[in-house]
């Protein structure tokens, strides 16, 4: 099963001037724990629900804190024909809880998540019980 039939579309964007407290409350609002930094209409980093209790466990003051000091920018992205195997092994080795969905020019498809690969897991053990 390829991770395009299973990645959310509808993706969180902020700016990298955003403040950290809008990128959380927009987070809380929407139900997710990740928002696609966007600069020059490409991703180019994400900013999770981590990156703001790390911020706040620092001290740091969220209406101040800027995305820009806390995403993080060495993407990993995948493609819409990865394989979901494959997307979790990413994701277990590299202790990420969202992949960055791209097309062939680098620009935004959606995110595939946790919560994704769940629904997916579900999906095939549907299918074979």
């Amino acid at each position: 099963m390829e991770i395009g039939s299973l990645l959310t579309r509808a993706v969180l964007t902020v700016k990298e001037g955003d403040s950290l407290r809008d990128a959380a409350r927009w987070m809380v609002e929407r139900g997710v724990g990740s928002a696609v930094v966007i600069g020059d209409g490409k991703p180019i980093g994400i900013v999770t629900d981590r990156d703001t209790l790390r911020v706040i466990a620092q001290g740091g003051d969220p209406k101040a804190v800027k995305v820009r000091d806390c995403l993080t920018r060495r993407l990993t992205t995948a493609s819409e024909s990865m394989e979901v195997v494959e997307a979790a092994r990413v994701m277990r080795e590299k202790n990420f809880r969202h992949l960055v969905v791209v097309d062939d020019d680098g620009g935004l498809v959606g995110v595939f998540s946790m919560r994704d690969l769940v629904v997916g897991l579900m999906q095939e053990m549907s299918a074979t019980a």
